[in-house]
């Protein structure tokens, strides 16, 4: 499916795909590379060099796919976006994983993919539990800057359902939260849950729209 921002981050389109013994190098419009291995999620292994090569395009020219042949696609917008995330997690490493020594734009990427990883791997309260309140509180500014309110409105909702228990006098480790909570608290954070994909089902494109084209047109405040 073709998003709205699609035509403004034509610069990510797909130029062209090569293949050697080991890899397929996808090439972008903007000169980025990527090399995906033929043994990897795209099990381009299991085609002849001729199906390999029988690539079409789809998407708007953002999705390189093999699916008529049973193998499988990659979305550039999904290729850029993790590259872009592994350049910022690389300089909090470098920065001895002190998040407030990196930049504030590689803070809201640190903290979308912290988000992303952990929602996708144990959920929300995982990441709450994960990171603590300032990251909670950093991603819920990062998604409204992206354009995701309802996300960050669901992290909201999340966060009330438990902010009751900051008034105990017993002081409560993050990953014993839901056993404090009543069974129809733990149903509210599930429902929350639930509904949480669909809500940052863009966030790749619009994080890559905000982080490659509205913040490169701002002027510099140096």
């Amino acid at each position: 499916m073709i998003h709205p921002l699609h035509a403004k981050l034509g610069c990510l389109q797909i130029e062209h795909v090569a293949f050697d013994s080991q890899a397929a190098h996808i090439h972008l419009r903007n000169g980025q590379q990527f090399a995906l291995r033929l043994d990897g999620y795209l099990r381009l292994d299991r085609l002849s060099a001729a199906q390999r090569d029988d690539m079409r395009l789809e998407g708007g020219g953002f999705v390189a796919s093999w699916r008529h042949h049973d193998a499988g696609l990659c979305d550039s917008i999904d290729l850029a976006w993790d590259e872009l995330q592994d350049q910022a997690l690389k300089r909090l490493h470098a920065a001895d994983w002190d998040l407030e020594a990196i930049s504030l734009r590689d803070r809201q990427l640190v903290v979308l993919w912290r988000l992303q990883a952990d929602y996708y791997n144990g959920g929300l309260m995982q990441f709450f539990a994960n990171w603590g309140m300032p990251t909670f509180e950093l991603a819920q500014q990062a998604l409204t800057l992206i354009g995701l309110p309802a996300a960050c409105q669901a992290l909201r909702d999340l966060y009330a359902v438990f902010a009751r228990l900051q008034d105990e006098p017993e002081e409560i480790a993050l990953w014993d939260i839901c056993s404090w909570l009543s069974e129809a608290e733990n149903a509210r954070i599930e429902a929350l849950n639930e509904g949480f994909e669909a809500l940052i089902d863009d966030l790749p494109i619009l994080a890559l729209h905000h982080f490659l084209i509205v913040d490169a047109d701002r002027p510099s405040t140096d």
